[in-house]
């Protein structure tokens, strides 16, 4: 192993990601170990996965369904998670890119001695190549990056995070990662309707009443991006997530509580 690469792993979720995934181990290339869990790609995934030197697991059976879509992500995300070489982990998705400002923060931060944390990542969207700078969704941290004794695992079937450990240490890094956004609105869709049947099927029966403390939360978050749309509208003066894309983000939100309403009483 090379010593002079950062110690610290990276975990990659992937099936038939070839598009992507070549970009996302370039950008992690200076990291000492790359972890691929694979879902029984059949493109060139795990030739990439083998060049850049990634150790490749396999998918559990009991976190996938029957036509091989993940169904429970903490799962497939934690058996990463228990294989890690190091105790630095950085979990990144096979169609993201890691910045080079991020990698020397986190290099810095390891090399340094810092104590085992969990670290807030700021996150943000590619369109054709273009950094979006605002965007309905901002901030986008995410959880992304930790020291293994400051955690206790990744939790929830979807839309997964890690669960930090009773009195850790919580911060925010400063540098970004990319995440290069679909501009085709279908492509969205599919994929979050996908995560809505995941979620019903979670949920189970449920109550009138649970439907509409659902379907508040639900309003309470495209409104607030709602909102941000129309400060971006006054006050960006970068480039904007077109509409179209901002859009999907309430049609998810619309399309889940009309799938729970067919819960009710179920």
């Amino acid at each position: 192993m090379n010593t002079h690469k950062i110690s610290c792993t990276v975990g990659i979720l992937t099936f038939n990601s070839e598009a992507t995934l070549k970009a996302a181990l370039e950008s992690v290339n200076g990291f000492a170990e790359i972890i691929i869990c694979d879902g029984g790609s059949t493109d060139e995934t795990l030739s990439l996965a083998r060049a850049y030197g990634a150790r490749v697991i396999v998918q559990a059976p009991e976190f996938k369904s029957e036509d091989n879509k993940v169904i429970d992500f903490s799962g497939v995300r934690n058996q990463m998670l228990s294989v890690a070489s190091h105790k630095w982990f950085f979990s990144l998705d096979s169609d993201e890119l890691m910045t080079e400002a991020l990698q020397t923060e986190i290099e810095t931060l390891i090399s340094s001695g810092h104590p085992a944390a969990a670290f807030w990542v700021p996150r943000k969207y590619t369109l054709n190549g273009e950094i979006v700078d605002c965007a309905a969704t901002y901030p986008a941290r995410q959880m992304r990056f930790f020291h293994r004794d400051a955690v206790k695992g990744f939790v929830k079937t979807i839309h997964e995070k890690i669960e930090v450990k009773s009195g850790a240490s919580v911060f925010k890094l400063r540098n970004f990662m990319l995440v290069p956004f679909n501009p085709d609105p279908t492509f969205h869709r599919r994929k979050w309707q996908h995560y809505i049947e995941l979620e019903a099927a979670r949920h189970g029966r449920i109550s009138f009443w649970g439907w509409l403390g659902s379907s508040a939360e639900n309003f309470k978050i495209s409104f607030l991006y709602a909102l941000r749309y129309v400060r971006n509208l006054i006050f960006c003066r970068g480039s904007r997530m077109p509409w179209r894309l901002e859009w999907e983000r309430h049609v998810y939100h619309i399309n889940t509580c009309r799938r729970f309403w067919k819960l009710i009483g179920k």
